[in-house]
């Protein structure tokens, strides 16, 4: 029987407009789960980050430096894209971020601390605490750096409002956090009615060596939750664990999902090749889908296309 692989596109998030400039009303950052933000910045700034440390800004910042993919989605979702002086190789959306002036790659050891300092930042915004030594060179030199580690939906509305805060957006932020949750709603709403018998089971794999999956408390795994459908690893204890072959054999997922950079591994023929797997649910069915790979590894404003991405492979009849 002929297997067919689904690549799935879905619709880019519009970017906010660039917002007004901020009073210097002195409020508290937004914490997570945040729903309620300050409307200007303060003359002073003060924010705690993933590291735990105490990040002072003497006003809101101007020249950033972005170490993140997501947070470079981030800054120009919420309007301070022409704030943004540089960013990663790997920053590659909104088009703009494309051309900035790239400062190295995404891990530590790729990270040009020269490079940095040479564009004169008023704050470096990092995306996971594994880049704590960049932190720690550039705050030696007096560079404030800010570091995010998303892992849930509710750091990524948290995060999005927290760069709000120190750019001077903060309407735009609570726009753009509002809009994502108003869209997931809508998304819940329409899966709600759907049957439970109709709800399949879902293997997301988000890396083949190690074979890995994401947990409950993952944004991933939210989503699946969100879409009305199961995880087969929703009784993991690990955000990301990994998984053995001979697991996903014996759970049998009705669907199987990975993002596109998996696009040689997860075709029907490399599934069915894997030992055992020629006859798992979601092999003989064809049911294997693809996800825009920079959108469902980047906890930002982009995860609601993901959900409609993942909502459209899962209910292709229901969600034309």
């Amino acid at each position: 029987m002929s297997r067919l692989i689904h690549v799935l596109s879905a619709c880019f998030v519009a970017v906010a407009m660039v917002a007004c400039a901020a009073a210097p009303a002195a409020q508290a950052p937004p914490a997570a789960p945040a729903t309620e933000v300050p409307t200007a910045a303060p003359a002073g700034i003060q924010i705690t980050d993933a590291l735990g440390r105490q990040v002072s800004l003497p006003a809101t910042a101007q020249r950033i430096v972005s170490l993140a993919p997501s947070a470079t989605e981030i800054l120009f979702a919420v309007g301070a894209g022409p704030q943004v002086v540089g960013d990663t190789s790997y920053c590659n959306y909104p088009p703009e971020a494309d051309a900035l002036p790239e400062i190295g790659g995404f891990s530590a050891k790729t990270i040009s601390i020269e490079s940095i300092v040479a564009l004169s930042p008023d704050l470096v915004i990092g995306g996971s605490t594994a880049q704590a030594s960049v932190a720690d060179a550039l705050e030696a030199v007096g560079i404030p750096t800010l570091i995010f580690d998303p892992t849930t939906f509710e750091d990524v509305y948290s995060n999005i409002q927290q760069v709000g805060y120190v750019t001077g957006h903060a309407q735009d932020a609570a726009a753009v956090v509002s809009s994502m949750q108003d869209r997931i709603a809508a998304v819940q709403a329409k899966v709600a009615g759907i049957p439970t018998d109709q709800r399949p089971s879902v293997f997301y794999e988000v890396f083949d060596e190690p074979l890995m999956s994401a947990g409950p408390g993952t944004f991933i795994g939210q989503m699946i939750g969100m879409a009305g459908a199961t995880s087969i690893f929703a009784d993991a204890t690990e955000a990301y664990p990994q998984v053995s072959a001979e697991a996903v054999v014996d759970r049998d997922p009705a669907v199987i999902v990975g993002p596109s950079s998996h696009g040689d591994k997860l075709t029907p023929d490399q599934v069915s090749a894997r030992p055992g797997w020629a006859n798992i649910s979601a092999v003989r069915a064809g049911r294997i889908y693809l996800i825009d790979g920079d959108m469902a590894s980047r906890p930002g404003p982009r995860l609601a296309d993901v959900l409609d991405a993942l909502v459209a492979a899962l209910y292709p009849e229901q969600f034309k």
